[in-house]
């Protein structure tokens, strides 16, 4: 891609990907290639073998010397330039299909591709939307293609950047939408109409205390305090997914799961036929979860955890025989009888045995947010100068 890939999704026949790169720009491309493509494609890589052929013989030499370079350090790039042996590689051209649909004059950060019904009571086919979000708290409805370049309409609602959109499988025309924001918000998106607010910050400082309270009478120590104020740490909606589960009466309970980066825990809700969202409870993880995954049953959700420990020593060589420190992965399962999600200990002791992971466990002061800083955070998108009140 001429620009780095921050979100994709699939049309409803499953043929062509929608992807949307951080310069803002949405593009179509053919999830296999088609028999003109295929020969087009081979022409490609024959000129670039040729042009890399071309330029492996001819030596590079710069155009500088040393008597027209006359400082210590240029004289030190000179001399770089001069054991190179052979010219710059030459230039990748795009070796396959691609359309450009639309764009955002902000970075993208999510975009969905959704069928609605025409009407049930005629044979007309789905209409398509492409609803894309930007760091500038614009959630854009776009037409499916060939017209994605007409816009049916904008969701303006939130004041902070956008990271997840999500749409409910039982209703196509519902929307949750959640970023930098205190709150998430849940739209009938084909009118540009909130539904329901759901407040995250009351929702995130009331578990915080909760969990700092029991952790306290567990060890018969005093609550303890946060620097003697509220926690006032800043939000940043990393993963939103909704299902349908089973029920002990035999019917299906809508449900959303609800991530954040920097906290340790998955929210979950139950969603209301009216669109509200009411919190069902929460599970509590070791250490903050850094991706989250929905099983195609609905039964089961993956989540990885770790600390920034953890991430680098991914990119960082590991010895024979070690192990990656500081991540682990964790399994979660929906007890119809319960009506909760419990862990898996032995099928995430299976997990991590065979990938090699050493566990992460809840560090000595038990801290349950913002302790960890990720390489590549979402709080990145919130704008400078906003929210300096909050702790980071």
């Amino acid at each position: 891609m001429p620009k780095r890939p921050c979100a994709i999704a699939f049309t409803p026949d499953e043929a062509t990907i929608i992807c949307g790169d951080k310069f803002g720009d949405v593009y179509a491309l053919p999830l296999l290639c088609s028999d003109g493509n295929k020969e087009h494609l081979s022409h490609i890589e024959t000129d670039k073998a040729g042009q890399k052929s071309h330029a492996a013989e001819d030596p590079f030499v710069p155009s500088a010397t040393l008597r027209t370079v006359h400082t210590q350090r240029n004289q030190e790039t000179l001399k770089h330039q001069q054991n190179q042996k052979s010219k710059k590689s030459v230039k990748n051209t795009i070796s396959f299909e691609r359309g450009l649909l639309f764009g955002h004059v902000s970075l993208l950060t999510d975009l969905i591709c959704v069928p609605v019904p025409r009407s049930t009571t005629t044979n007309l086919q789905d209409r398509t939307y492409i609803i894309s979000a930007d760091r500038d708290e614009h959630i854009r409805v776009s037409r499916g293609m060939p017209q994605a370049h007409i816009i049916e309409g904008f969701c303006l609602g939130h004041t902070q950047f956008i990271s997840r959109l999500c749409i409910p499988h039982w209703n196509p025309q519902l929307l949750i939408s959640g970023g930098g924001d205190d709150y998430l918000l849940i739209w009938d998106w084909l009118s540009s109409r909130i539904l329901h607010k759901v407040d995250l910050r009351k929702l995130i400082v009331d578990y915080f205390e909760y969990q700092y309270s029991v952790r306290s009478d567990q060890e018969q120590e005093p609550t303890v305090a946060i620097e003697g104020v509220q926690w006032n740490g800043p939000i940043a909606v990393s993963d939103i997914f909704a299902f349908e589960v089973k029920t002990v009466s035999g019917g299906l309970q809508k449900q959303v799961a609800l991530a954040c980066e920097g906290v340790r825990g998955i929210f979950f809700f139950n969603f209301s036929e009216d669109g509200t969202m009411i919190h069902a409870g929460t599970t509590t993880t070791a250490a903050a979860i850094t991706a989250l995954s929905l099983s195609s049953d609905h039964n089961c959700i993956a989540y990885a955890i770790g600390s920034n420990e953890g991430i680098t020593s991914q990119l960082d060589s590991v010895g024979e025989g070690e192990s990656p420190k500081g991540t682990s992965i964790g399994i979660l399962e929906y007890d119809t009888m319960k009506g909760s999600w419990e862990k898996n200990g032995s099928l995430m002791s299976t997990i991590n045995n065979a990938l090699g992971i050493i566990p992460t466990d809840m560090d000595e002061q038990g801290r349950l947010y913002g302790s960890e800083s990720f390489l590549h955070s979402l709080e990145t998108l919130r704008k400078r100068g906003q929210d300096e009140n909050h702790l980071t």
